[in-house]
């Protein structure tokens, strides 16, 4: 909707002899500032012609009012001509001339534009009507949109990968991991929203020294935590308990390494082992590397990530050493005592090394190697996006450059997608010193939180409207599946509720409150609309069968807060290609809270099943078997039909935005 009111503003300007120029379209938050706003008029208003930014403004707003009712009287007439139906571009402008019902100049020049009321009707019987995610078309004709999301020649999709996650194995998988994780997957949904093919890469730190430090603990030190003699005692430990146990032979390893130049001198002979696939340790590697893969699993199922590819560092750093080497030959890289750098300096970057002096690779060489392997394995690929904290912006910028001139990746395919730390009050955690908070754990103590407000609910549906339909209590199963996924809704809605390069002191008590911005509020505000189209019959139907239109013959005159409901319903779609765009799931995070917001204001203060006051407005209508409203309670009129109309379009917007964040809807809470 935003780029066809951008494209009819432009239009008037052009023909009222203003140059070429880019019409930005927003959507105001203060609903009495229009469904959408411009300020173009301040942009471009110094000419001749115009004194003000007003006057610019006033006369766009009289083209589009001069155009509307020209637009409607050939409409009435019948009198449109065949040549304007078969012209796209005319037929585009007429049918959103049609849906604005009027334009409102504000100081010093805003243009804010008003829908009408048939238009916001339509959009919402448009989303009952869509069983997909809504918003796939938008960004082929959005604004800026960057060349990577738009579809190729013939329709063909755009191939994106997403390089996420990254946890390291024997380390463990703390809550930065859980931020990583959660981040990548919304920017994944979001992305194949728009109708890219996006392929899910996983690279994983297997090698290197932090694997001899905790080889070292295991071999060294006794575990203070765990009764076990030996690894192979460990290995009849849970999952969870066995990398427990690797993080604390990890801490104890990094302590030895630190305090103990003899334990620093062994950990550096077990890394050169590791490399050289020595049996003496190798066997103890494989087993303990395979522990941590297992619990990856476990926390990828747990929190709804999957992958198509995962890449190692053990896979990458000979053929990594290799490419480096044949770089130096070509006179990419330059030696320096010993070692092979990039010479970044001649690019405004860093420079770094490469290869060390005893000829391993470090890691920028092992991340040339990776993205030969992701180029070659998934074909021609149209961007390939990292998500990596924000310590590696400096490798990134030189392994981008290196990799260009290598001719790897072609110049402005890569992107690093920063996450901001999360932080603990005593400052950002660290695996190497015991005291990492596990992402598990977190995901753990939220689901306590929540357990404890069930436990002080009353055994009663919460979203529920009246006694009208009792409920049992929750069964022990049913509180479970609820405190799960709530728990996960509540940490993935407060990574990705602020800004992605946001740093967050996380807050359970904040994250888990059913009355505030988090994911289980958006869940009770789902539920509570499941809760009213179950009262009415209309839960189960897979599309609801409710035909609501504006005008002659359906509801007209709605009352504020239900056009500001149907308001934010018609943003959806515009919202969605938005986030996408800007890899911005908080801008999707702050559209769904609106939503929940108006629509329980709204169901807070009008009946919605009932007649009470939904006879008033349309006397003397019959009952309609259309709706599927069989309770002889229920007098359904047209009113009743546009407020369960509205009802079902908020819980769909709801369900789909909350699928593009990966988080799970329930039925009931």
């Amino acid at each position: 909707m935003k780029h066809q009111i951008a494209e009819l503003i432009a239009n008037i300007l052009k023909d009222l002899g203003v140059p070429e120029v880019q019409v930005e379209v927003t959507v105001p938050e203060d609903a009495s500032h229009g469904d959408y706003t411009t300020n173009v008029a301040m942009k471009i208003w110094r000419s001749p012609q115009f004194s003000r930014p007003l006057d610019l403004a006033l006369q766009v707003k009289d083209r589009i009012r001069n155009q509307e009712s020209g637009i409607r009287n050939k409409e009435k007439d019948q009198k449109i001509r065949k040549s304007d139906q078969n012209a796209s571009g005319k037929k585009a402008e007429r049918n959103i001339l049609s849906d604005i019902d009027h334009v409102e100049v504000a100081p010093p020049g805003f243009l804010n534009i008003f829908l009408t009321e048939a238009r916001l009707i339509s959009q919402m019987d448009r989303l009952l009507k869509s069983a997909e995610i809504d918003g796939k078309a938008s960004l082929d004709n959005f604004p800026n949109s960057p060349s990577y999301f738009k579809r190729g020649v013939g329709g063909v999709t755009k191939r994106v990968m997403v390089e996420f996650a990254h946890p390291n194995t024997h380390k463990a998988f703390h809550i930065g991991h859980l931020r990583n994780i959660t981040t990548g997957e919304s920017i994944i949904r979001l992305l194949e929203s728009q109708g890219s093919e996006v392929i899910r890469a996983n690279y994983q730190g297997d090698v290197g020294m932090h694997i001899a430090k905790c080889l070292y603990g295991i071999l060294q030190v006794q575990s203070s935590k765990f009764k076990v003699q030996s690894w192979k005692e460990a290995a009849t430990l849970s999952v969870q308990k066995r990398v427990e146990y690797l993080g604390e032979m990890y801490a104890a390893g990094s302590k030895a390494f630190d305090e103990d130049p003899a334990a620093k001198e062994e950990i550096g002979e077990i890394n050169k082992k590791l490399y050289a696939k020595d049996p003496v340790v190798y066997d103890l590697y494989q087993q303990t590397r395979q522990w941590s893969l297992d619990y990856f699993e476990a926390i990828y199922r747990r929190v709804g990530s999957h992958f198509d590819r995962y890449y190692f560092e053990s896979e990458v750093y000979e053929p990594g050493e290799k490419l480096v080497r044949a770089g130096l030959a070509k006179g990419i890289f330059e030696e320096s005592d010993g070692a092979i750098i990039f010479p970044g300096a001649k690019y405004g970057l860093h420079n770094r090394v490469f290869v060390t002096g005893e000829g391993n690779a470090t890691y920028e060489g092992k991340e040339l190697a990776l993205a030969t392997m992701e180029t070659t394995e998934h074909g021609k690929l149209d961007r390939i996006i990292h998500v990596v904290g924000p310590e590696q912006a400096s490798f990134f910028q030189v392994t981008f450059k290196a990799e260009e001139l290598l001719g790897i990746v072609p110049p402005g395919v890569q992107h690093h997608l920063i996450y901001g730390w999360v932080k603990l009050k005593h400052g950002k955690m660290s695996s190497r010193s015991g005291n990492v908070v596990l992402g598990e754990w977190l995901l753990d103590e939220a689901k306590k939180a929540i357990y404890t407000i069930l436990e002080r609910t009353p055994s009663k549906d919460i979203s529920s409207l009246s006694p009208l339909v009792p409920r049992s209590p929750l069964s022990p199963s049913q509180k479970d599946e609820i405190a799960e996924k709530a728990a996960v809704a509540a940490v993935k809605y407060a990574f990705l509720k602020v800004g992605t390069t946001s740093e967050i002191a996380f807050d359970i008590k904040e994250s888990v409150n059913f009355q505030g911005d988090s994911g289980p509020y958006l869940q009770y505000t789902y539920a509570r609309c499941k809760s009213v189209l179950r009262k009415a019959n209309l839960g189960n139907a897979p599309q609801p069968p409710l035909k609501v239109r504006g005008g002659e013959g359906g509801v007209t005159g709605l009352n504020p807060e239900e056009r500001a409901v149907l308001r934010l319903l018609t943003h959806f779609p515009d919202i969605v290609a938005e986030a996408a765009r800007d890899f911005a799931p908080s801008t999707l995070c702050t559209y769904l809270f609106r939503l929940a917001q108006s629509f329980n204001f709204f169901y807070a203060k009008h009946q919605i099943l009932g007649n009470q006051e939904l006879g008033i407005r349309n006397q003397g209508k019959k009952k309609s078997a259309a709706l599927g409203l069989h309770d002889s309670r229920f007098e359904i009129h047209d009113s009743a039909k546009l407020r369960l109309a509205l009802t079902a379009a908020t819980a769909q917007v709801l369900k789909n935005g909350l699928y593009l964040l990966g988080i799970e809807t329930l039925e009931q809470m």
